[in-house]
């Protein structure tokens, strides 16, 4: 390629977004995620205006709805749970996908619901971000552990949604075709120092730490940097081998071979021992039913939702949190989401945020005006050592008692530049002058008496900054007059 062809903008990474959206950082964290399809979903979100895609009003009304999504109750006491497009701790608005947070809580409430019998967890999914899948994970081992819960594959299953499925009792899919595994883990160091070269970009990564700054755009990516990356990427995918290996009850030795990032059909997954066949929904659910001492002939009547969840208070979504908690924070909420929080639960854990809120405010304003104070005795203290001030408590010209003989004021001096000088403003203007009189009073004060004038702004400011503006009014004040 010859230099002319080219140009600054292929090296630089321009912005393609602005925008402020709530949990924005759980886009760019570590996935675990079938590559192609997180190509495609890569290359949608470049080619669209996301400001404009996340201020639309049926984008917004499409994700509260999914985020307010519960679980379905057969008439045979299965709670039906679904995953369905990319998981993420928040529900994604470029995708229909599922939120981990809310798939748990849905799982929470079917275990403690004395009327659900077994769960079915319906997946078609590609995988989703590491953030949030190993506490799924263990929520559907520990639902596993007390009620039967079979996973069913709809067409997919990659990635992290394998290790989801390894922990319920069972696994089927819907076809012989149908795609599940891409197991492994995988990321990637750019290293277009060349091309920086060539542009005459010389990049300078100034850091404390040997591998911050790594894979910085236009730097060289060094063997040291690739093996502590090499290292990453084998702690990650260890831990997400053992998820699968525990969940399956398998020596994590048998599922490394199968993790190589290859996509397996279910009839491969099947002579693998991730899954345990491939059927219908209808027999999986019969099983499931039988797995549960169910029988699908004694079916109790249907009941609607409120009655479903009457023994178990509605864990509040994040919509009602955002309704009734206008000023809470994204992190607050995101804890009474995790911990299945209902409203009167997240009501009580508001006023404690808001007290510890008040009270850490507080603290900060009681130091910020006692270091406030300390700096300005020490200013106050320095200038008069430097001969700067005048003899007085605070730098200003002693004030007499009325009748002492001097006529110099009707006063007694405080010690203290504030009360002083407004003391000597009241006594000119008045205690209930108006702003316009009190003003006039002060800038004759200011004349009369520049030291106390000078005193006094010491004391409300502070600071070398502070000083020089002060000389500079001063000065201003005495040439008015």
């Amino acid at each position: 390629m010859d230099n002319s062809d080219l140009h600054l903008e292929d090296f630089t990474l321009k912005p393609k977004f602005s925008f402020s959206s709530p949990y924005l950082a759980d886009y760019f964290g570590i996935w675990c995620i079938h590559e192609q399809l997180f190509r495609s979903m890569a290359d949608r979100c470049n080619g669209m205006d996301l400001a404009a895609h996340v201020k639309s009003s049926a984008v917004q009304q499409s994700v509260e709805s999914r985020d307010n999504r519960i679980y379905q109750l057969t008439n045979d006491g299965i709670a039906v749970v679904q995953i369905r497009g990319a998981m993420m701790k928040t529900v994604p608005s470029m995708d229909d996908g599922t939120s981990t947070v809310r798939l748990r809580q849905q799982l929470r409430a079917a275990a403690r619901d004395s009327e659900v019998r077994g769960a079915m967890l319906v997946l078609d999914t590609p995988g989703g971000t590491v953030k949030g899948n190993a506490d799924l994970c263990a929520d559907v081992g520990s639902f596993a552990a007390s009620k039967p819960i079979f996973a069913f594959v709809e067409d997919m299953c990659a990635s992290a949604g394998v290790s989801v499925a390894s922990q319920a009792t069972k696994r089927y899919a819907n076809h012989a075709n149908a795609i599940y595994g891409s197991m492994g883990t995988y990321g990637v160091l750019v290293d277009n120092s060349g091309l920086a070269e060539k542009l005459g970009v010389k990049v300078h990564v100034v850091k404390a730490g040997d591998y911050k700054g790594m894979g910085e755009p236009g730097t060289a990516i060094t063997e040291e940097q690739l093996a502590e990356m090499q290292r990453i990427i084998n702690s990650m995918n260890e831990g997400y081998l053992q998820m699968i290996a525990t969940g399956l009850g398998k020596p994590v030795e048998s599922i490394r071979p199968l993790a190589d990032g290859r996509v397996l059909f279910a009839s491969e997954a099947v002579k693998a021992g991730l899954i345990n066949g491939v059927q219908t929904y209808e027999q999986a659910y019969a099983e499931l039913l039988q797995l549960a001492g169910q029988s699908s002939k004694t079916v109790p009547s249907p009941k609607p939702r409120s009655q479903i969840m009457a023994d178990t208070p509605a864990a509040a979504s994040l919509a009602e949190l955002k309704q009734a908690f206008p000023k809470s924070t994204a992190d607050w909420r995101e804890k009474q989401l995790e911990a299945n929080a209902t409203m009167s639960v997240a009501s009580a854990s508001y006023i404690q945020f808001v007290e510890a809120n008040a009270e850490t405010e507080r603290q900060s304003h009681v130091k910020q005006l006692a270091d406030a104070k300390a700096k300005a005795e020490t200013d106050v203290e320095a200038a008069r050592a430097e001969g700067k001030l005048k003899s007085g408590s605070l730098g200003h010209k002693p004030i007499v008692a009325k009748g002492s003989g001097t006529g110099e004021s009707e006063y007694l001096e405080s010690g203290d530049a504030l009360e002083d000088f407004n003391a000597a403003v009241v006594q000119i203007a008045g205690t209930n002058a108006s702003l316009e009189k009190r003003q006039r009073a002060i800038r004759q004060v200011a004349s009369a008496k520049p030291d106390l004038y000078q005193a006094y702004l010491l004391a409300c400011n502070p600071g070398k900054k502070q000083k020089r503006l002060i000389s500079e009014k001063l000065e201003a004040v005495t040439a008015s007059n």
